[in-house]
């Protein structure tokens, strides 16, 4: 019945029950990848403007407690502090992990609040520590493919608090009634405002690091046997209702639940902009393949786009359209269909390096990107993923019109990135990190992800990825 807690204790008592055991091929590869990548986005984003001030006021809020490590730095904090920390660098390059189908960012919550709360416990083997990041992430997917009107834009501060608890009440050990209070703890933590995409700022980033805190903090209070009983997700005060207005899907969340994971479903976003940009820069990169074009021979680039992606990286009014041309900022570009198309076109590819404030500069780049005409095509809006189709169109100045449509672009499932593409980004993004870590490190690391079933402790991943 709704408003009973059925519903939430049916997912309670899965989360208590299942383990390791119930990981199958796929499920276990798709985590320890997951872990792998989440962890180099936590490196590469490390150096991103805004972690000092972050890492500054976390350390302020938080007592004498040494209890989890910030990665790359070193700095011990409080289990929920160094959660908040370490899922903020992890979001703060826009290369976390998305799902397409409804653009949560599935992983960058959980992860850190896992490592966090087993640095706290201590002695947490790898097949723990694996099994509470599977199924974490699995709950957070689920509550977004519940959600209703589908498809949606499903925010990691809304799903992550759950998704984060679910881990650390794994890791932790709570029974049924734990995970059950867990979650409700959880709701009071879960929110979908501050996260805009359509006048973004680094806030958009220090969300992600509260989601990944509340996690830890839900899982711990729940621990210490503060109680939460009732339905959290159903009913007029539950989650579904209270941020959409809407039932949600309760067969879609339950549906074989310890039986089926969500996550080997996700996979790594290649590039560091917004996932509403890949599309396009999936499409210049299969046009660059094909064609031997050079930025000198481009007259004009069009790229036909639905209105939800036009409002929210193309530019809908011309103030809007002025700032995608020539974006003021990191966060400007990285929402931007004109600059990292240019960038892209630029540089056979796109990274970082396309982000650097020397980048942003270039007037090779934004005279390019002046001449990327972002097209409004409402039929693309009627994709089923949240990441909708995109159309690329170069223009050549003797006459030549190259096209490419792009459905599913690098990353998704049905265009993957490789094992060696994923460890390679990885090193790829330790290089960022704030302090340099040696070779011998980063080597360790990734063998360790490979292995991470055999390993005892899974603490010795934060040692290994520290300067």
């Amino acid at each position: 019945m709704i408003g009973s807690g059925t519903l939430t204790k049916q997912i309670a008592g899965y989360l208590a029950r299942t383990g390791f055991d119930a990981l199958d091929t796929e499920a276990l590869r798709a985590t320890k990848e997951h872990i792998l990548y989440t962890l180099g986005t936590i490196l590469a984003g490390s150096s991103a403007p805004g972690i000092t001030p972050a890492l500054a006021g976390a350390k302020a809020l938080s007592g004498p407690s040494q209890e989890s490590t910030v990665l790359v730095t070193g700095e011990k904090l409080p289990a929920a502090s160094a959660a908040l920390v370490n899922a903020t660098m992890g979001h703060s390059r826009e290369l976390d992990i998305n799902d397409d189908r409804i653009a949560y960012k599935s992983s960058v919550t959980v992860v850190p609040a896992a490592l966090a709360t087993a640095e706290k416990v201590g002695n947490v083997s790898g097949r723990d520590f694996i099994a509470a990041v599977c199924l974490g992430v699995d709950l957070g997917i689920r509550l977004g493919l519940a959600t209703n009107p589908k498809p949606i834009h499903a925010r990691a501060i809304a799903l992550g608090p759950f998704a984060a608890t679910s881990a650390c009440g794994k890791i932790l050990g709570l029974d049924e009634m734990g995970m059950h209070s867990a979650l409700g703890i959880a709701f009071c933590r879960s929110t979908v405002a501050g996260n805009s995409t359509a006048a973004p700022s680094l806030s958009k980033r220090l969300g992600v690091g509260f989601a990944s805190q509340s996690g830890v903090v839900s899982a711990l209070l729940a621990s210490a046997g503060f109680p939460a009983a009732g339905e959290v997700f159903q009913g007029a005060a539950g989650f579904f209702q209270t941020f959409y207005r809407q039932e949600g899907d309760s067969d879609a969340l339950a549906d074989q639940l310890g039986r089926r994971f969500e996550i080997v479903l996700v996979g790594p976003k290649p590039f560091p902009s917004c996932r509403y940009t890949h599309c396009a820069v999936t499409g210049v990169l299969e046009l660059l393949r094909k064609h031997a074009v050079k930025a000198s021979d481009i007259q004009e680039v069009r790229v036909q786009i639905g209105e939800r992606d036009m409002r929210s990286v193309g530019g809908w009014s011309e103030e809007e359209k002025k700032k995608k041309r020539r974006p003021e900022g990191v966060v400007d570009a990285q929402f931007s269909i004109p600059y990292t198309v240019a960038a892209t076109l630029l540089s056979g590819g796109l990274s970082l390096e396309d982000f650097t404030d020397a980048r942003l500069r270039s007037e090779e780049v934004l005279n390019l990107a002046a001449r990327v005409k972002p097209i409004l095509n409402p039929e693309l809006d009627r994709g089923p993923m949240d990441v909708k189709p995109q159309v690329v169109e170069i223009y050549t100045r003797d006459g030549k019109v190259l096209s490419e449509r792009v459905v599913y672009p690098k990353g998704n499932p049905n265009n993957p990135v490789t094992f060696a593409e994923l460890v390679a980004a990885f090193r790829g993004m330790a290089s960022y990190a704030a302090k340099p870590l040696s070779a011998d490190k980063i080597d360790d690391a990734v063998s360790l992800a490979l292995r991470l079933e055999e390993i005892d402790n899974v603490a010795v991943l934060a040692k290994l990825l520290t300067a």
